[in-house]
């Protein structure tokens, strides 16, 4: 017998009161989480024998080494972390209604990010009347509507000009590249709204300058953000008919430095197996072959025991030579700090065991780190060894342990092999810059195809 409307009715409201207390009770946890994020805080700064009389630089790599520890617990971006620590920060100190209002379910999270995020930048003695007014009626409106009303509500409170908030603001405009999934990208910018505004109106105009009659099977949201890209890359081409051949060049008139790392049979069109684009990740087997064909030259960075590329240059320098920086960088892929997305290219190559303690500027005493994390390893109680297999430990001041993978885990050749003779300036007179010149193959050859890297230069 199927249940009366009235029954599932009755039953519908009570599983939608469980779940407003499911979700009140889950607010009240992030509170205490906040909460909890602050008192480790300051007992990171204990160990650390950090006070609020040390100096600026012990307080800032306390601070660096607690983002650190957290995000390597949580298993998030350092960023995510940063910014729970900073929420936590204020919600226990200047904020604290608006904490308590988390506890008791009347705010979310997201209302709470908006509050102090809109909040930055206003005077001490204005914060609390911001905040009363902008918790007041909350619970009744959703996020969107909380955020347009108290970025009102802060130009109203708000004591200096907006024309002198707006100029201060417009230092910070920049450009951001995120990267995506299947091969694409988010190009953002940060800039002055009534230019962003302008920017729209051009390419609204020039997309409309489109007859779809003109047999272009582009819908007007893709038009506009080809026009986009092709005005940033120098082609002010308007229309079907105008737009780039499958076969120009993918980057216009511009000839940047790139670095690709493409399948010897992907770039024959033999296999369709992806291509490695530095800074970004896997992008499809023809947008390698279109990068590649357009590429000045190629320099190959990986390999061979039998190529003379060595390894190891133990104790004879300390400067890492450009075949085994080269090897390091296709090896980690990017910074070894857990978690950290730097690629290698703007990283630093660090010596695990320092230089100057005897440290051998061998692959397996060698890895890139970021200047952050690199400062991070020298100046605050993080720790750091490299394991047999390529992995890194990385040991917090709290005593936690985290493994590092790097990004292509081959086992890199047997530098002791009578095969691979020692190429160091000494020894063979051989300038090692030179050696990564070489036609080479990777040590896993067998088992995957061989593979090398593009550096286009600037023509």
């Amino acid at each position: 017998m199927n249940p009366s409307p009235s029954d599932a009715r009755a039953r519908l409201h009570a599983e939608l009161d469980r779940i407003v207390e499911l979700e009140r009770a889950v607010r009240s946890a992030q509170a205490e989480q906040f909460r909890s994020i602050e008192i480790a805080r300051r007992l990171a700064a204990e160990v650390e024998g950090v006070t609020d009389d040390s100096s600026f630089n012990d307080r800032e790599f306390a601070t660096r080494s607690f983002v650190a520890e957290l995000a390597t617990t949580l298993v998030v971006h350092e960023a995510t972390a940063g910014r729970l620590i900073a929420d936590a920060t204020q919600l226990c100190g200047t904020f604290a209604a608006t904490l308590d209002a988390l506890s008791a379910g009347t705010i979310a999270v997201p209302q709470v990010r908006s509050l102090l995020e809109v909040a930055s930048g206003l005077p001490g003695d204005h914060a609390g009347a911001f905040e009363a007014a902008a918790l007041a009626g909350v619970a009744r409106e959703t996020p969107s509507a909380f955020r347009r009303r108290i970025r009102r509500l802060r130009e109203r409170i708000h004591p200096e000009p907006s024309d002198a908030r707006h100029e201060r603001a417009r230092d910070e405009r920049r450009v951001i590249l995120e990267s995506d999934a299947d091969g694409m990208a988010w190009l953002s910018m940060y800039l002055e709204a009534e230019r962003g505004v302008a920017i729209m109106a051009h390419l609204d105009v020039l997309a409309d300058a489109v007859n779809d009659s003109d047999g272009d099977p582009r819908t007007r949201r893709q038009r506009l953000v080809d026009l986009a890209g092709d005005l940033l890359l120098g082609r002010t081409v308007v229309g079907a008919a105008g737009r780039a051949g499958a076969d120009s060049s993918p980057l216009g008139v511009v000839r940047p430095r790139v670095y690709v790392t493409v399948p010897v049979l992907t770039l024959l069109g033999h296999s369709d197996e992806p291509a490695e684009l530095d800074g970004h990740g896997p992008i499809p087997a023809e947008t390698a072959r279109r990068l590649a064909a357009h590429a000045p030259s190629f320099h190959r960075i990986l390999t061979h025991p039998e190529t003379g590329a060595s390894l190891s240059y133990g104790r004879t320098r300390y400067r890492v030579p450009a075949d085994l920086a080269g090897y390091l960088r296709v090896r980690d892929g990017g910074c070894r700090f857990p978690g950290c997305s730097r690629r290698a290219a703007g990283c630093d190559v660090d010596h695990t065991l320092d230089w100057a303690a005897g440290g051998a500027t061998r692959h397996d005493n060698l890895a890139h780190l970021c200047r952050k994390h690199h400062r991070l390893k020298h100046h605050t109680g993080w720790r750091v060894s490299q394991l047999p297999d390529g992995d890194i430990r990385w040991t917090s001041p709290a005593g936690r342990a985290h493994v590092s993978t790097p990004d292509r885990p081959f086992p890199p050749p047997d530098v002791r092999d009578s095969r691979a003779p020692q190429h160091t300036s000494e020894r063979a007179g051989v300038d090692p810059a030179r050696l990564v010149e070489r036609d080479i193959e990777p040590p896993w050859a067998a088992r995957r195809p061989r593979s090398c890297a593009s550096d286009a230069v600037p023509a």
